[in-house]
């Protein structure tokens, strides 16, 4: 009777995290990889736990972008090593249970380890004019519009994963049945909670209004008034709900999601939108400033989609369509805080 294989004992879990960012030495690199050659099993190991790693550590993705290459290295090195000898192949029900155990293993080291440390505040701003997308340790992805900010914990919460919005974002919650997704706006007046699903959430600090429009799934809104009481709604798909700050009123309605999320991939839309909607989508979308002339053109409606244009190329189009003329002009605010924006002057030509 054949001789039962022995297999090499898993490594310590100190040289995983190691071979996985990157940083392991020779040593540690020669026995994870002697590891990984000694049973298939153990690629699927390693790579459930680079895929925790990541997650734990993104807001380091963030701050350092060339540790995003780390992962994607881990999963080279493990389809370039070509395996020498068969191997014996446990169940498939004695496999996860062998998965499992290493990882909650691992998982309690990790926990152990960093359960000293403080939670830590991280903050993603997109710069105005320009937009920008992150990954959530959840794994859900938020994408900023011009001049917006983020404001999360790592790690979350253990009973929600609550995050501050100043602006405008779109999220891809990942589902979570346990921890809900909580999205907080306007210094706690309104917060929109969901558990896995995709919306729009505009909260300028500046508007006084702030919009929610659910693409997919479902979100229940939360908005406290001056006195204290709740206003409560749940939206569907499609449904734009937008919250007067200063009334407490939720007001809703039907869109079309596409033209409330075009922003992300660079391009506005706008459908009989009123003038003064699509200038302050403009001024958020090229970090620029109008100043209307004559209240008349406040009254205009304007239909258009735009890719990569420049804005003087929109304001052509405005002037064509709408009868509208302009005039465009640099502003310098404070000096010695540098801060610059331009503005531009509309006048009716209809007149």
């Amino acid at each position: 009777m054949e001789e039962q294989r022995k297999y090499i004992e898993e490594p310590d879990a100190s040289f995983l995290l190691s071979y996985i960012g990157g940083s392991a030495s020779e040593e540690e690199r020669s026995i994870v990889e002697n590891w990984l050659h000694d049973k298939e099993d153990n690629e699927q190991i390693l790579l459930q736990v680079a895929h925790i790693y990541h997650a734990q550590y993104t807001h380091r993705r963030i701050e350092q972008r060339d540790s995003l290459k780390a992962f994607g290295k881990v999963q080279e090195r493990i389809r370039q090593h070509v395996w020498k000898k068969n191997v014996y192949r446990f169940s498939s029900v004695a496999a996860c249970i062998a998965v499992g155990f290493f990882l909650s293993t691992l998982l309690s080291w990790w926990n152990t380890t960093d359960s000293e440390a403080d939670v830590q505040m991280v903050t993603v701003r997109s710069n105005p004019g320009m937009r920008t997308s992150c990954n959530l340790p959840d794994g859900t992805v938020a994408y900023l519009n011009s001049g917006s900010t983020l404001i999360y914990p790592v790690p979350y919460d253990k009973d929600k994963r609550a995050v501050t919005l100043d602006g405008e974002g779109y999220f891809k919650v990942t589902h979570d049945s346990k921890k809900p997704f909580i999205v907080s706006v306007a210094d706690g007046k309104m917060r929109v909670k969901v558990l896995g699903t995709e919306f729009n959430l505009q909260a300028y600090r500046e508007e006084g209004l702030i919009k929610t429009t659910l693409v997919s799934g479902k979100v229940n809104i939360e908005a406290k008034k001056e006195n204290g009481t709740v206003v409560r709604q749940e939206l569907s798909p499609s449904m734009k709900a937008t919250y007067d700050l200063s009334a407490g009123k939720i007001n809703l309605e039907t869109v079309n999601p596409a033209y409330e999320i075009a922003w992300i991939e660079g391009k506005l839309m706008f459908y009989n939108s009123p003038l003064p909607e699509v200038l302050r989508d403009l001024s958020y979308f090229y970090n620029v400033k109008f100043e209307v002339q004559d209240p008349l053109i406040k009254s205009y409606y304007f239909t258009g989609t735009f890719m990569e244009k420049q804005l003087s190329q929109i304001l052509d189009y405005l002037k064509i369509s709408s009868g509208i003329d302009y005039k465009i002009r640099q502003i310098t605010g404070d000096d010695s805080k540098g801060i610059k924006h331009t503005v531009v002057e509309l006048t009716n030509k209809r007149k």
